[in-house]
Parts: structure tokens; C-alpha cells; sequence
């Protein structure tokens, strides 16, 4: 084995490989059949597709400031759809998986190295970490019972070749456009992605993350309004740094500097059901700041002064 190269190959190799988080979600509701799902609010439309694909009865629930489940207790008839948002939540991921054995499906989709959490299903997303078209990870607290007949070779790829090309302006549209076209039929990820990940310095790449986060803290933390706990425990590799102003809306301002970061399931703002005004407004100011494993030391001190300047 070649130096530096010891940590390459698969990450996930307990786990079922598919083509997204949504097709690993629609593989747990088609094995356990729930009477019904609760939802958190904040959370985007696609992860509603196979609920409704499936005819499955979904209920929204609220968060709090600190994004923890409002709903003291469960219901005993319902499985739990918890988001461990951007990699911090994962202790009360743990809790609830310990509480409703069986019941708790876990989105890890913003934390792509976690693998499973004890009694419940839980799913990751590989493309919101690398440079891959599709691939998903599904754990659960017995084997899963997914065959896909085929692989998703069709996964859009456009975005992933324009930004290789510099193009920059134009890769974000296209992402934007390709994360509309992910798929959630169950089928295996793509050949692509199979390689690329295979390739992957995986702890190179946390090490990576998890510097730029604390490098982002450091500078922003003191003015970040978002009450979430920023130390990170042993297994988080966050997926961004979210940061909410204390007022205002800076995206148009960091996009003007070429600082592409997105609104985070800006459906939520419009989504047709009374109140959760604080998940509105979440959708509308967070601020998900790039951690990628790619990025330098100076790259995350142009991001912090860009955002200090702009909340000043």
C-alpha cells in the first residue's frame, strides 16, 4: 500500500448502498409499513416524496431554538422522522433511537460518517460531502431487506464536471437543478460514485471539516445567534457551519463575493400549513457556511470576515 493512502476505500461497509437518502427512506417505510410518520418541520420536501409515494399518513412537528424535538412524548402508533441537522445532533439522535426502538429513522444526511444509531434506521447522503452524482448508506437495527435490481447510472453529473472546469456560477445552478432530479426509487448507487468513493483520504477529509468548523467558531461564534452546541463530540463531521445573523438576510451579500451558499430548504418558507414560524424563519436567514475537507485555513478566514462584515 502506498504511503498516505491507508485510511482509502469504503467508509460504509455494514451498511446498504443505494442511490440517495430518499430511496433509503422509502426502503424503511416499504419494510416496516408505519401506521404513520412524524416530521420535523424544517426539513425539505424531498424527504416527503416517499411518504406520499407510498400513501403513508405524515404529521409535522416543531423544534426548538435549539433544534430538539418540541413533543414531550410519543405517539405509541408512529415511527419518528429525526433530523441529526449538520452533524450536532446526534446525542439526541442516540436518545431517541434508545426510546423508540424500532420506531426512530434517523436522517444522517448531513453526517455522512455516522454508521447507525443503535435500535433505529438511519440513512446518509454521500453527495452533500464529495464530489460524487449519488450514493446513500442505510443502517438499521436488523439486516435490511433491499435488493436493488440495478444501479443509478443516470444520476445527473453536469454540475460535478462544470466545477472541476472553474465554472463556478454556473455549477451551483446546476447542482441546484440536479438535487431536484435525485431519485427515490430504490437502486444501487451509480459506478461513479462507487469509484470516486473507493478513492476518498476519508480521514484526511474529517480532520479537514472539523478544523475549518472550529476555524469558523472561532471567528463567528460570539455573533452567532443559532443556539446549537458548537463543540463537537469525537464522531461529528459537520457538514457546514451554520450560522444565523442576529437580524438580516446575507445571502445576496456573500453570493455578490462568489461565497455560494445555499438556502436550506427555502420550501419551508412557503409549505402550506399554520405556524412554525421560527422554522421559517430558519429557512430564510441560516446561513449553511462552507466546511468542505478542500478548503485552506485563509479560504475559512474570507468566509469569516465576509460574514462579519455583512452582519455588522
Amino acid at each position: 500500500m502506498e504511503p498516505g493512502r491507508e485510511d482509502h476505500g469504503p467508509w460504509h461497509t455494514n451498511a446498504s448502498a443505494l442511490t440517495s437518502g430518499r430511496a433509503c427512506f422509502r426502503a424503511v417505510l416499504e419494510m416496516t409499513r408505519p401506521a404513520r410518520v412524524l416530521v420535523p418541520f424544517y426539513i425539505c420536501d424531498a424527504a416527503l416524496v416517499p411518504l406520499k409515494r407510498l400513501g403513508i399518513p405524515f404529521e409535522f412537528y416543531g423544534v426548538t431554538r435549539s433544534l430538539d424535538p418540541l413533543p414531550a412524548e410519543w405517539p405509541s402508533d408512529a415511527s419518528v422522522l429525526y433530523a441529526n441537522y449538520f452533524d450536532l445532533k446526534a446525542c439526541g439522535a442516540d436518545t431517541i433511537a434508545g426510546a423508540l426502538v424500532g420506531r426512530a429513522i434517523v436522517d444522517d444526511t448531513q453526517a455522512f460518517f455516522r454508521r447507525g444509531h443503535g435500535s433505529a434506521w438511519s440513512f446518509n447522503s454521500a453527495r452533500k460531502f464529495f464530489g460524487v452524482p449519488d450514493g446513500a448508506y442505510l443502517y438499521g437495527p436488523r439486516a435490511a431487506d433491499v435488493h436493488p435490481a440495478r444501479a443509478n447510472e443516470g444520476a445527473p453529473a453536469e454540475h460535478l464536471r462544470t466545477t472541476a472546469a472553474g465554472g463556478r456560477r454556473l455549477a451551483y445552478r446546476q447542482y441546484v437543478e440536479a438535487e431536484s432530479r435525485v431519485s427515490d426509487e430504490v437502486l444501487a448507487p451509480s459506478s461513479l460514485t462507487r469509484r470516486t468513493l473507493n478513492a476518498v483520504a476519508y480521514e484526511e477529509a474529517k480532520t479537514a471539516r472539523r478544523r475549518n468548523f472550529g476555524a469558523l467558531h472561532a471567528r463567528l461564534g460570539a455573533v452567532n445567534t443559532l443556539q446549537l452546541p458548537m463543540t463537537l463530540d469525537a464522531g461529528a463531521v459537520p457538514f457546514c457551519y451554520p450560522f444565523l445573523p442576529a437580524r438580516g438576510d446575507l445571502h445576496e451579500r456573500l453570493w455578490r463575493q462568489e461565497i455560494f451558499v445555499p438556502r436550506l430548504w427555502p420550501e419551508v418558507i412557503a409549505r402550506e400549513s399554520p405556524g412554525f414560524e421560527w422554522e421559517r424563519e430558519l429557512a430564510k436567514r441560516l446561513l449553511p457556511l462552507p466546511v468542505d475537507h478542500r478548503y485552506t485555513p485563509d479560504a475559512m478566514t474570507r468566509v469569516g470576515d465576509a460574514v462579519i462584515e455583512g452582519a455588522a
